[in-house]
């Protein structure tokens, strides 16, 4: 037991997956298909302030768009 860590960090228990064809597998899948829908393109925890700079970017680029086709007409 010489390379067993005393501080080794606690896994997370394991769930094992319902049976392929079944109503289990089918509500399982289901649920994690809306939530990737849900949270789809969108950075979680450390990384949520990237999400806000693309829209706000994204938002300038609209308005400077419709700026420049009021401009040219």
């Amino acid at each position: 037991m010489a390379n067993h860590k005393k501080t080794a960090k606690k896994r997370k228990p394991s769930h094992p997956l319902p049976k392929v064809g079944t109503p289990a597998d089918d509500a399982y899948r289901l649920k994690h298909s809306r939530d990737d829908v849900v949270d789809f393109g969108l950075a979680r925890g450390r990384h949520s302030w990237t999400n806000w700079l693309i829209g706000g970017l994204a938002v300038v680029l609209l308005a400077l768009g419709a700026i420049a086709l009021i401009a040219l007409t």
